[in-house]
């Protein structure tokens, strides 16, 4: 599903846009970093930094970032699980996650 695409896959400024949040550079990051096939992430566990709440962290996620990433087709989320998959869209994505990762002194937010 890609929304008002015409079904057809991101394009670049979709792609930005979707890397433009920490919240979500995480999350495909960690999907990226995932070598098992298919890629699963659970959120908010996988995704949360020392210091900060999970709870908070969660609401972000699941009420703007995820449902964004899965409009566009990058992800597969099942809420009641928790569980964030790549889906057909990300293979499309992970040459510019490996970009901005390739960027020197990236740390992400």
């Amino acid at each position: 599903m890609y929304g008002d695409r015409n079904d057809s896959p991101p394009g670049y400024d979709t792609w930005f846009e979707l890397l433009a949040d920490g919240f979500r550079r995480r999350v495909l990051f960690e999907l990226s970093d995932r070598s098992a096939a298919p890629s699963t992430v659970t959120v908010p566990d996988d995704v949360v930094r020392e210091g900060e709440d999970a709870e908070t962290v969660h609401l972000h996620l699941s009420h703007i970032h995820l449902p964004k990433l899965a409009a566009a087709g990058v992800i597969e989320w099942e809420p009641g699980s928790g569980t964030v998959t790549a889906a057909e869209a990300f293979e499309q994505l992970r040459p510019l996650l490996r970009a901005v990762r390739a960027l020197e002194g990236f740390e992400g937010d």
